[in-house]
């Protein structure tokens, strides 16, 4: 299991320049082509997103009231801080209207030729303790403060499952939090 802080996530554009986005984790790690990829994108304007070809997508409101996507044409979609993380094709054409103001939002991309995945939020109570499943990946605290073996995880501070088994770990709300758990299940070839 690794913390991974903040401050120490890169910073990146995005494929279509129009934005920044913090790299939370890549697996593998780079130089390798990542399989799937964990990212908190700044928006500060009404945007097309970035095409990503052969990607699944995931997203939620991590920051700001909201946005409104429209993927393919079809209606918008409202996202603000208490919607699901929406699963949409990384290929279709996708454009954000913010709602209110500048947001930040939790992506999940995976590319589904070699896995699929899922993004999923965790409300805790001050004292709750929540323990991640068989194929948690990763782990975002998107707000309060979680003690993870006795460090302390504030906003945007992530937990990476690289070979560790995470349902040994115990997260204990140090406040009220919100948690985005990523999960990863690799492609079975025949």
């Amino acid at each position: 299991m690794h913390i991974l802080r903040s401050a120490d996530h890169r910073i990146v554009p995005w494929a279509n320049g129009l934005g920044i986005t913090a790299d939370v984790v890549l697996s593998p790690p780079p130089p390798d082509e990542w399989t799937w990829r964990l990212s908190i994108a700044d928006v500060t304007d009404d945007v097309p997103f970035s095409i990503m070809a052969g990607i699944d997508r995931h997203i939620v409101v991590a920051q700001g009231v909201g946005m409104a996507l429209r993927i393919d044409g079809r209606p918008e979609v409202r996202m603000d801080r208490a919607t699901p993380p929406l699963p949409f094709d990384g290929d279709a054409t996708t454009t954000c209207r913010l709602l209110d103001g500048p947001i930040a939002d939790l992506n999940l991309m995976v590319r589904r030729s070699e896995a699929t995945g899922s993004l999923r939020v965790v409300r805790l109570r001050d004292g709750d303790v929540f323990t991640a499943a068989f194929d948690d990946v990763a782990i975002v605290v998107l707000d309060g403060e979680v003690n993870v073996a006795g460090s302390v995880l504030s906003t945007f501070d992530a937990l990476h499952f690289d070979g560790a088994s995470p349902a040994a770990t115990s997260i204990t709300a140090t406040t009220s939090a919100e948690l985005a758990v990523a999960a990863i299940r690799p492609s079975v070839t025949h």
